[in-house]
């Protein structure tokens, strides 16, 4: 950590432009394709050589893709091309929470409109190991014998599925940082409430796209967010116990 430090109070104004200039020369190749997952960057060495900056500047670079995701950095094997995540959103939204004036009901509202247009699409597109994995957070959700934990993980693994039957890579890298985040209002709704809504109103959806009926899987996703929301709310106004 000290190093760390120590390297980005060496980078003055003036390499703070080539700091911008690497990491965005970087950044372009990875978003292009021309650097794929997995891919080794070349050392810092080379890297210092080739644009003609001070190591220390590769080093700030580095560091700034590191934070957006784009690549891994561990000791004595350099810098990796990291698969496209949804990192930078979750590290956003965790800022967000810290925040005394924000309240988990923003993040339920927000899916409210993301995941009734996945639901439907997710109807249209679903394959056979979609439902199949699906089934399978029910009966986990419908377990009473189950730890409180393990039925919220199958209440996320529901909605992540869902994300990907959808067929569009965007829904899984946008709502995947959602789903971690909300695992606070599950505790408090599950807690309180029980599991038996979610349930019940994931039987709906699955059913509908089962039967690939967009229109039903859209209704019961609103209807399911809606309750959560409500939940939430009803929560906030609960005495709270010391």
């Amino acid at each position: 950590m000290k190093r760390q430090r120590a390297s980005q109070s060496a980078i003055s104004p003036a390499e703070g432009d080539h700091v911008r200039e690497v990491a965005e020369f970087y950044q372009n190749a990875i978003l292009s394709g021309e650097l794929t997952p997995g891919e080794r960057l070349p050392a810092e060495r080379a890297i210092s050589a080739r644009l003609k900056v001070s190591r220390s500047v590769v080093r700030e670079a580095l560091s700034r893709l590191a934070s957006l995701g784009l690549v891994t950095i561990r000791r004595g094997s350099g810098a990796r091309v990291q698969a496209p995540s949804g990192q930078p959103v979750k590290v956003g939204m965790e800022q967000l929470l810290t925040r005394p004036d924000f309240k988990l009901q923003y993040l339920a509202e927000l899916r409210l409109p993301l995941e009734t247009s996945l639901a439907a699409l997710a109807a249209r597109r679903r394959q056979p190991e979609h439902l199949e994995r699906l089934e399978e957070t029910q009966r986990v959700l419908g377990d009473l014998r189950q730890s409180l934990e393990t039925r919220i993980a199958a209440d996320l693994t529901f909605h992540a599925t869902l994300a990907e039957a959808s067929g569009n890579p965007l829904f899984p890298l946008v709502l995947e940082p959602f789903h971690q985040l909300l695992i606070a209002t599950r505790l408090k709704t599950m807690g309180r409430f029980g599991s038996s809504f979610a349930y019940e109103h994931h039987g709906q959806i699955l059913a509908a796209v089962r039967r690939q009926d967009p229109e039903q899987a859209a209704h019961w996703m609103r209807v399911h967010l809606e309750a959560s929301v409500q939940q939430l709310e009803a929560e906030g106004k609960a005495p709270q116990m010391d």
